[in-house]
């Protein structure tokens, strides 16, 4: 699976995080590990100064990846959960009895290599001839870049032995590797069950990914997923930076995620974006998430605004999305009427009361359904606090839906509501 760092001397030695695959015993615990029955087992990262703080929070976590019955040991783990992915999209756990799942868990290990790969060699650079862990590991400390298509000999790690370029030593015959690319010279022990990858001639370097998941494109000169390659925003050599570290794209061990607004970013970097709940490109600020994503988003929203009410201030309101401006009164967070998502914010002008109440009369089915259940919640909460009568709870249901055939959302605010009916009243009289 991977070397033993009891095999090497210290200075060959490097951290690394290991995947667990399990299910429970029946009537056992997630937590315990006594009760898990592990699946699988292999390497799947290592650890490095630049995401030390993300790896040590996800070390830690232990998540439900599929049903039991949908999980195949046989198949490598990414392609497995790729498969499940398409096929379930909303995969939701807590419908499963525990021990009907396969987990994912995290142990920390001792290997062979440097910071960037599980390795059991170094590479020479063909330019200046010294060895290094890999071609970062070179580029980090020379003023000049490795070429590492053109490396030809190696080192040793087990016996210190200088070799041709191969798969093994040929003098202790110890694996320096499980995959490799002849043509990038990539060698590592992390294999297809975390990082599958494959060479793409076009792109001239390896890529992280199924490759029947892939479809080249040779305007953006770049790799796409096959599902998104019709819809894809093609551009002339998609960008080569990380709109987030603004490290280099192509010759990155990361994979590439690249968004619906056509910038790019690595992986890792979303994943510390997403943990920061930032679900936004740093560039454009249009969503970074997919579009199941954006709709279970959409949708947490529209439920999370049918509590709010609005203030009397109008604002002026920008749709990141796409680009539309409104007027609109200012509350926590705004919804386009032309695009239907929420990734909106207000501008520093003011707004236009009458052009807000016009944009308040356009809007669609989601904003009238929060509308009326502002309305229900009021009435609900009077009859409880003043102890309406019939008809009072008559008057009070016509008034307020006036109110809301005249295109108003409620202003009453449930932390300042009135003390009385005769007040509550006023205050819907004063709503023009």
């Amino acid at each position: 699976m991977y070397p033993s760092a009891s095999l090497v001397s210290e200075q060959h030695r490097n951290k690394i995080i290991v995947s667990v695959i399990f299910k429970i015993k029946e009537h056992g615990s997630v937590g315990n590990k006594d009760d898990r029955i592990i699946l699988k087992r292999f390497p799947s990262d290592i650890f490095n100064q630049d995401n030390m703080v993300q790896q040590q929070i996800y070390v830690t976590e232990v998540t439900a990846v599929m049903p039991l019955v949908d999980y195949h040991p046989d198949v490598n783990h990414m392609e497995c959960v790729e498969q499940f992915n398409q096929k379930s999209p909303t995969f939701d756990s807590t419908q499963y009895q525990l021990e009907e799942l396969v987990y994912r868990a995290y142990e920390t290990d001792e290997s062979v290599g440097c910071e960037h790969y599980i390795c059991g060699c170094l590479q020479q650079c063909p330019e200046c001839l010294n060895f290094y862990g890999c071609r970062q590991c070179h580029n980090d400390s020379e003023s000049h870049l490795m070429n590492r298509k053109q490396v030809q000999n190696l080192k040793c790690r087990f016996c210190d032995a200088v070799v041709p370029y191969s798969e093994s030593c040929a003098n202790c015959k110890q694996k320096f590797c499980e995959v490799s690319c002849k043509i990038c010279k990539f060698m590592c022990f992390i294999d297809a069950n975390e990082k599958p990858f494959y060479h793409c001639g076009k792109c001239g370097i390896c890529n992280v990914g199924l490759e029947n998941s892939y479809t080249h494109c040779d305007i953006c000169n770049a790799c796409w997923w096959t599902d998104q390659f019709d819809s894809h925003l093609c551009c002339k050599n998609r960008a080569e930076k990380c709109c987030v570290c603004l490290g280099n794209i192509k010759d990155s061990i990361y994979q590439i995620h690249d968004m619906r607004c056509g910038h790019t970013m690595h992986e890792n970097c979303q994943s510390q974006l997403l943990d920061q709940n930032n679900y936004f490109c740093p560039v454009c600020k249009k969503y970074s998430l997919n579009d199941n994503q954006i709709e279970q988003m959409t949708q947490y929203f529209l439920n999370y605004v049918k509590d709010k009410t609005r203030s009397n201030i109008p604002v002026r309101v920008h749709c990141n999305e796409c680009q539309f401006a409104f007027d609109f009164f200012k509350q926590d967070i705004y919804f386009c009427h032309k695009c239907k998502k929420f990734n909106t914010e207000e501008l520093q002008v003011e707004g236009d009361t009458n052009k807000s109440e016009e944009y308040i009369k356009s809007l669609g089915e989601e904003l009238v359904a929060y509308v009326e259940w502002n309305k229900q919640l009021i009435i609900e909460h009077s009859m409880r606090l003043f102890k309406l009568d019939k008809k009072e709870t008559q008057e009070l249901t016509k008034a307020l839906t006036k109110k809301v055939l005249k295109g108003l959302i409620l202003q009453i605010q449930f932390d300042a509501f009135p003390e009385t009916y005769e007040e509550m009243l006023a205050i819907l009289f004063e709503l023009k």
